[in-house]
C-alpha cells in the first residue's frame, strides 16, 4: 500500500503506450498511487493519458490529486 508510481520519466510514457487496454485497466486498478510528471518539455505522457478516456475522477487524481494528498497544502 505504500508503493506508488511516478509516470515523469520516458520510460513511463513508453511502459504506458505499449498497450493502451492493459495501461487503462492498470491506471483503474492503481489510480491512487499514480502520479503524473513532466520531466520531458514534450506533451506525450499527457496527451496519452486523455486519450485513454480514463474517468474524471481518476484522471484528476493521477493527474495533481494524488501528488496534493502525499503532501498536502502545496
Amino acid at each position: 500500500p505504500n508503493l506508488h508510481c511516478d509516470l515523469s520519466a520516458g520510460s513511463g510514457y513508453t511502459a504506458l503506450d505499449r498497450d493502451h487496454e492493459f495501461t487503462y485497466r492498470f491506471l483503474i486498478a492503481y489510480q491512487d498511487r499514480c502520479f503524473f510528471g513532466r520531466d520531458d518539455f514534450d506533451g506525450k505522457l499527457y496527451e496519452l493519458l486523455q486519450s485513454l478516456s480514463l474517468p474524471r475522477d481518476v484522471l484528476g487524481k493521477i493527474l495533481g490529486g494524488n501528488a496534493q494528498r502525499l503532501v498536502p497544502g502545496t
